[in-house]
């Protein structure tokens, strides 16, 4: 089982519906154009582009970016081939391919010969990459112009066309920050991010422990876009809030003798602790547990030495996901239930030893209810929020985030349960642009 606390996944499926949501309010704005061409000495004076269908992804490892890596790696003295082709794959185990079906080329040239028109297509390898906070973002490796059935008007337009082609992609690119997942206060290790069976996973951990890749082979969810954190998290960022939050009280009673009475006080310190959370099978956003009280007490009388007492309690808890106002995945603690306290007594007075059991009975109800009231004031936690992404494009602005988030409980591939937020992308353009109605190639 690979060792994670939270995952980010998504499918080619949902990939493609973004791109095509973007590639639809900026086509005619920034996908179409004419670069002009110097290439002696042939005669080729300008290429015209038009991107006519939306781009595909490919969530695998690019075979681009891989050999790509390989052309890098060769520079290297000293190093075998299986040692390069070992390396190579694995720097590029974050990337994808991003495919172009129709790209609309006319070529021209000078004098009076006509221009060329053809049908050519785009392959582009991309990779992933963690930069400094654990940032992910999409980079540009390498780009080729594809005309099967015409290799040398291929080759003339890849060198006349191909780097516009990148600059264009990169515009695209370059502003796309995917924030690392966020979990409450907690220190994260830098995600480790993996495409292959038509998926992307990136995983992360609390420190001190490093994630290692998810397996991609699976039943992940399909179709969409999902944050996945294990009940571990929650359970840290309940006893890190729980541990700032010292629960104290006071009480006293009076006890009547034959010819005199006793008012016995106590001050008590309960600090809760311990919190291990799980998720409920079938109820959406449930969480249910256990967690650990501990209890110090000191009791005192006039005319009396003072004495103490320590107890433990082990209660059930129960808490609830939600999705706030504010994008903000949350659990909140809604109750601590089944408290019973053992207190152990230290140098009790001996004309007290008859009244132990009164004595706990009294003091135990009121620790109960100082312990619940200070769980009521606890604060819903934030567990991880959900990200938005902003891209200016040339005077047009894309924001991408969830839609239609639902929380559920996701089973991985290798045994682990999460709290899941699940959505589909949700991309927003300002200002809105004509929607690009070009047939699609199916």
């Amino acid at each position: 089982m690979a060792t994670y606390d939270a995952v980010i996944g998504t499918d080619e499926f949902a990939l493609d519906e973004f791109v095509r949501a973007v590639y639809d309010a900026t086509h005619d704005n920034l996908l179409t154009g004419s670069v002009p061409v110097s290439l002696p000495p042939l005669t080729v004076t300008a290429i015209d582009y038009d991107i006519a269908t939306a781009p595909l992804i490919s969530l695998r490892p690019s075979a681009l970016v891989r050999q790509w890596r390989e052309k890098q790696l060769r520079q290297v003295e000293g190093l075998a081939d299986d040692a390069i082709a070992a390396a190579a794959a694995a720097e590029s185990s974050a990337s994808f391919d991003l495919t172009v079906r129709q790209l609309a080329v006319t070529v021209h040239y000078s004098g009076d010969q006509p221009p060329t028109r053809i049908d050519a297509s785009v392959r582009a390898g991309l990779q992933l990459t963690v930069v400094a906070g654990g940032v992910m973002t999409p980079d540009l490796i390498a780009l080729s112009v594809e005309i099967p059935d015409n290799p040398d008007l291929a080759e003339i337009v890849n060198r006349g066309l191909a780097s516009k082609l990148m600059a264009v992609i990169e515009t695209f690119l370059k502003p796309i920050q995917i924030p690392p997942i966020g979990l409450g206060n907690l220190h994260l290790a830098a995600p480790v991010v993996a495409t292959g069976e038509g998926r992307l996973l990136a995983t992360t951990s609390v420190l001190p422990d490093l994630p290692e890749a998810a397996p991609l082979v699976g039943a992940w969810p399909d179709h969409t876009l999902f944050v996945g954190v294990l009940p571990k998290v929650l359970d840290v960022l309940f006893n890190d809030a729980l541990a700032a939050t010292p629960i104290t009280g006071h009480w006293e009673k009076r006890f009547d003798f034959v010819f005199f009475s006793i008012t016995l006080k106590a001050e008590f310190t309960a600090r809760v602790s311990q919190v291990a959370l799980e998720l409920v099978p079938g109820q959406k956003g449930q969480v249910r547990g256990t967690a650990r009280i501990d209890v110090d007490a000191r009791f005192w009388a006039k005319n009396l030495v003072s004495f103490s007492a320590t107890g433990v309690a082990r209660p059930t808890v129960h808490a609830t996901a939600a999705v706030n106002g504010a994008n903000e995945v949350t659990v909140d603690l809604d109750s601590i239930d089944a408290i019973s306290f053992d207190l152990d007594f230290h140098g009790v007075p001996a004309i007290l030893d008859n009244l132990l059991e009164t004595i706990v009975n009294g003091l135990a109800p009121v620790i109960v209810k100082a312990v619940q009231g200070e769980i009521a004031k606890l604060p819903p936690q934030p567990v991880t929020k959900i990200p938005e992404i902003t891209v200016p494009l040339n005077g047009t602005t894309v924001v991408v985030t969830l839609k239609n988030v639902d929380l559920a409980t996701l089973g991985t591939p290798d045994g682990k349960t999460c709290l899941a937020a699940t959505g589909g992308a949700d991309v927003r353009v300002t200002p809105m642009a004509v929607k690009h109605n070009v047939a699609r190639l199916s």
